[in-house]
């Protein structure tokens, strides 16, 4: 049903919607509107980001994460091209909220890294990033930021020339893949008609090498010197005990292509709008669903043929393998590969309602009703089910200015339900529900400003036998300077609080996305934080600089922690509480370089680091390194070009349980061509990763199991009107 909504939705558009000359008014202040106070993107107290349409098409790599990655201090669990979630300055799961026109996703995707975000970037009118702390609007889930997907399906406001359109096709090489998406609104009077559908696809994807790193050959090879040695000692991977097994390992090792890498997804989404003057209000339904490969889930299943020793319990721990014994191997093995079928069914309501002369100026009001389950199959057979059925709304409430004061109050709530059955349910049924409220003021002298805000947030999780309740407060002051046009400045200090997660709570299984055996705590505390962000912006003179340093230090971190024990062959990590702290820094500078000739030429360069830090010593996991890019654009009236080189630092301030990263410089080109002066009409061409370079995330669970795509050739046309 999904895949026939998708398709039937694209082919509609195309049929039924005429060519209309875009409109040439370019916006230049943009609005945050997952600020409470909807703030201009160059005066938020903190960091942020908006992202255009255009944009995104331009920087399209697949899923939602993928494609926002190449933003300062935003990066990705790439857990494969399917199933990966925005990291913002190290931080990732359920101290980043995902949402969707502010609300929830209502997914799976928190619950573990193998878990897709049922959002698609080809979707997005644009995408609002909040980076550190945006617990007042959004819950302690948000304790690292935000990214809010604003896709449009609940329509805004009437097409100008009454239909508007837009329509995406492209292709990769890297992977045989295809994007199509398109898009209408058509306006019936004071009603507004939004269709919309989207499908992509691609095989497995293409490397430079092999897809094991050479750190994690090297232990397995020393693994299997070892078991040369002696033969008391099983090796964690083992393999036919004749002459011949390291030769046999060898080839099959993957090399070239990531198996299990393939994707298919489909969506589309139907919705209405009541528009006027005084706003909107409107409801919209969507129904998606995919299927994809898990790359490195063979690792998680291999057999084995005798006991462990000590070595090969530093191995485990160490990378996190399986070591299961014929039987295990018969339940959890995947012949033909571990696969993830996925469906979601939404609906949506959403307002925007201005009131003049009233107290209360404007209520925008917004909640989405999801019923989402998804199965992993091995051998063919569906071997765990994870379902999640939840609802999720916000109202927020915005005074008339008193003085020189605006300001903003609301209500935010969620109720779901989430279980996971078979073979691989590592978590018992769970309800989670979840209410906050929150104030945010702000006091704007012109030269000088005061912001702060408050929300208290109550959680009640509750299986079959336990049930827990936690009530958390979050506050946050800033203050922010205007020394001399174009130049804005803002230090914020904050303290959020963030509940325990119910699979922080109570985990209990074997989990083979993160190749542990997972134990939560029923007695875990909230996890407190107190941070401090100083961010300035200037723009004037040809520049545009904007950046950011910051500093958190948690009370309590939540994170798993290993044992050095094991369980069902597997090492144990257990949900544990420690102090930590976290602090970086993220910057860009662009700056006119002048013309020559016909061509405009601009530059841009980006820096980005983030160190985590135990207080008790060592080190936190998954923390991204040092990150460089630099980029010259050169433009005229019909065509933007640009080189960029991107270079990413060796991470080896890693935790105990992990390997080091190797560093790595990527060269991407790209020439979007405009061919119609009065049609909004792009033709991109792009390559990625022009050297072939060998690429791992320090932030994937998989790293030392798969590298980044290799050398990658996109074609795409997008077409507005």
């Amino acid at each position: 049903m999904q895949n026939l909504l998708g398709t039937a939705s694209i082919i509609a558009l195309a049929a039924a919607a005429p060519v209309v000359a875009q409109d040439d008014d370019v916006i230049d202040r943009v609005i945050v509107t997952s600020s409470p106070l909807q703030v201009l993107a160059d005066e938020i107290v903190g960091s942020a980001d908006v992202i255009t349409a255009d944009h995104i098409e331009e920087n399209l790599a697949g899923s939602l994460a993928d494609t926002i990655a190449h933003e300062p201090g935003v990066t990705t669990t790439f857990f494969g091209p399917a199933s990966s979630r925005p990291v913002i300055r190290g931080l990732g799961t359920d101290r980043v909220r995902v949402l969707v026109n502010g609300v929830g996703l209502v997914d799976a995707s928190t619950a573990s890294p193998d878990h897709a975000v049922s959002s698609e970037a080809l979707e997005a009118e644009r995408i609002e990033i909040l980076r550190g702390p945006a617990a007042i609007a959004y819950g302690g889930g948000a304790i690292g930021g935000v990214v809010n997907v604003i896709d449009g399906r609940i329509p805004e406001r009437a097409p100008d020339a009454g239909v508007e359109s837009r329509f995406y096709i492209g292709s990769t090489s890297v992977d045989e893949g295809y994007q199509i998406a398109g898009r209408s609104r058509i306006a019936a009077g004071p009603f507004v008609f939004h269709f919309e559908g989207l499908s992509r696809a691609a095989e497995n994807y293409d490397i430079p090498g092999y897809a094991e790193s050479a750190r994690f050959r090297a232990l397995e090879d020393d693994d299997h010197h070892d078991d040369h040695d002696d033969h008391d000692h099983a090796p964690l991977i083992s393999f036919d005990d004749d002459d011949d097994h390291d030769h046999d390992h060898e080839e099959e090792e993957a090399f070239g292509t990531v198996p299990s890498s393939d994707l298919e997804f489909t969506s589309g989404s139907i919705g209405t709008s009541f528009v006027g003057d005084w706003g909107f209000v409107g409801v919209a339904y969507r129904s998606m669903d995919g299927e994809y490969g898990l790359p490195g889930h063979s690792h998680a299943h291999e057999d084995d043929h005798g006991d462990e020793d000590d070595h090969h319990d530093d191995l485990g721990v160490l990378i996190g393998l399986d070591e299961g014994d014929d039987d295990h191997d018969h339940a959890h093995g995947e012949e033909d590969g571990a696969r993830l079928e996925m469906t979601q069914n939404r609906w949506d309501v959403r307002g925007d309602i201005e009131i003049d002369g009233a107290p209360i100026e404007r209520v925008r009001f917004a909640a989405g009703i999801g019923d989402y389950r998804h199965s992993e199959i091995e051998e063919g057979e569906v071997a765990t089910r994870f379902d999640n059925e939840g609802w999720e709304g916000r109202i927020e409430l915005r005074h008339r200015p008193i003085g020189n004061v605006e300001g903003a109050f609301g209500l935010q709530t969620f109720d779901r339900d989430f279980s996971a059955t078979g073979e691989e349910a590592y978590i018992e049924p769970v309800e989670t529900r979840d209410i906050g409220v929150f104030i945010v003021e702000r006091y704007d002298a012109g030269d000088w400003g005061l912001e702060g805000g408050a929300r208290i947030e109550n959680r009640e999780v509750e299986t079959a036998s336990v049930s827990r309740s936690f009530d958390t407060f979050s506050a946050s002051g800033a203050a922010f300077f205007r020394p001399q046009q174009d130049v804005f400045l803002a230090a914020t200090i904050a303290f959020t609080e963030r509940a325990p997660t119910d699979v922080e709570l109570f985990a209990n299984g074997a989990h083979l996305a993160t190749r542990a055996f997972e134990i939560g705590d029923s007695t875990l505390d909230p996890e407190q934080a107190i941070s401090l962000d100083l961010t300035g912006r200037f723009e004037g003179d040809g520049w545009a600089i904007d950046g950011a340093v910051f500093v958190a230090d948690y009370d309590g971190f939540i994170g798993l922690f290993p044992t050095g024990t094991e369980e069902d062959e597997l090492p144990v990590f257990v949900y544990d509480q420690r102090d930590a702290s976290i602090w970086g820094f993220e910057a860009r500078a662009e700056r006119e370089l002048g013309t020559s000739g016909n061509w405009d030429f601009r530059g841009e360069v980006t820096a980005e680091y983030v160190r985590g830090e135990l207080d008790s010593g060592g080190n936190l996991p998954r923390i991204p390194p040092l990150g460089l890019s630099a980029l010259i654009e050169a433009e005229r009236d019909f065509v933007t070009g640009h080189l960029e080189v991107v270079w990413v630092s060796e991470q080896d301030d890693n935790a105990s349980f992990e390997l080091p990263t190797d560093s790595y410089t990527l060269l991407n080109a790209q020439a979007v061509f405009r061919p119609i002066a009065d049609l909004d009409v792009r033709l991109i061409l792009e390559a990625r990763n022009l050297t072939d370079e060998e690429a791992r995330l320090h932030t994937s669970f998989l790293k030392d199991l798969l590298p980044l795509p290799g050398r990658n050739f996109r074609a795409a046309l997008s077409v507005a009107f």
